[in-house]
């Protein structure tokens, strides 16, 4: 089912919530996603703004809703602000083996429009291939692979960005593997909550020819949770046609590069502490990134 809604840490905190389900509505939140859709309240999706179209796209998983991934969607630049999901217990299992080359798998090109979203709100196959860029996915096809619906719902071209080759097959790809491998160790966390996007903003981005937006940056904002646990850790790569140096950071830092409120609908004191502070070495695979320091 596709449903509709239009509108490093890394030290770890320990804390106690009476309220801790992705459904949010904690008080004490200034900033929360309260009131505005069903489903803006869920801990992964940052603060939404005007003039974009909100978007959480839904799979039935075993009889139970399962949201696959929500979007904010800024029709001018035809291209998404951010993108966000999970990795927890009901959605990081392998349950589907996509070959998205393989077209007889899909009965042809899997990329296709988003069928919630007016067709003139996206780029197009045409506007990214001849302008140097391949379709590179901003929610990967390999983080959505707990059924083929929601495997399928990644090619929608609403999270289709834009890249250079090499980075989409290099340092983002790279990254991409690393979240995976975080998200589905349930050893490592209980819930894993991910944040993805390019660079939208006047004046970091460029247009391309016929393509309206290409980032000049990508960014990856997650947030961990662990028995009660909670650490954060920002990624930051620069979009050129070349080897991409991926540099590590805060949330707190990412916001400001961004302009994006991560994680604002944690309750205010637990947010502003798990947001303030990095520390790669809590993370595998982090220890050989650049560390921006505050």
């Amino acid at each position: 089912m596709k449903k509709l809604i239009l509108a490093l840490l890394a030290i770890t905190i320990t804390v106690s919530c009476s309220n801790d389900s992705e459904e949010g509505g904690v008080p004490g939140n200034r900033n929360a996603n309260i009131g505005f859709a069903r489903h803006a309240d869920r801990i992964e999706v940052p603060r939404l703004a005007d003039g974009e179209l909100f978007i959480a796209h839904t799979t039935t998983v075993n009889g139970k809703e399962n949201v696959t991934y929500s979007i904010s969607h800024n029709p001018e630049r035809k291209h998404c602000r951010w993108t966000a999901f999970t990795f927890d217990p009901s959605n990081r299992g392998i349950n589907w083996k996509r070959d998205w080359w393989d077209d007889t798998e899909w009965g042809g090109d899997p990329f296709q429009p988003n069928p919630d979203m007016p067709e003139n709100y996206v780029m197009t196959k045409d506007d990214i291939n001849r302008n140097g860029f391949v379709r590179g996915h901003v929610v990967a096809s390999y983080d959505r692979v707990y059924s083929k619906d929601a495997n399928e719902q990644t090619f929608y071209y609403s999270n289709i960005s834009p890249m250079y080759s090499r980075f989409n097959t290099g340092a983002w790809n790279d990254c991409e593997l690393m979240v995976q491998g975080w998200g589905r160790n349930s050893g490592f966390c209980d819930t894993l909550y991910v944040v993805k996007g390019g660079t939208i903003r006047e004046g970091e981005y460029r247009k391309v020819g016929t393509c309206p937006t290409v980032p000049n940056y990508y960014y990856m904002a997650i947030l961990c949770t662990k028995s009660n646990t909670y650490k954060s850790i920002g990624l930051l790569f620069k979009h050129i046609n070349g080897t991409s140096q991926t540099e590590v950071c805060s949330i707190d830092h990412l916001e400001s590069f961004t302009g994006i409120d991560f994680f604002c609908n944690l309750p205010d004191k637990l947010e502003n502490a798990v947001e303030r502070l990095c520390n790669p070495n809590s993370w595998s695979g982090l220890n050989n990134y650049t560390l921006i320091k505050e």
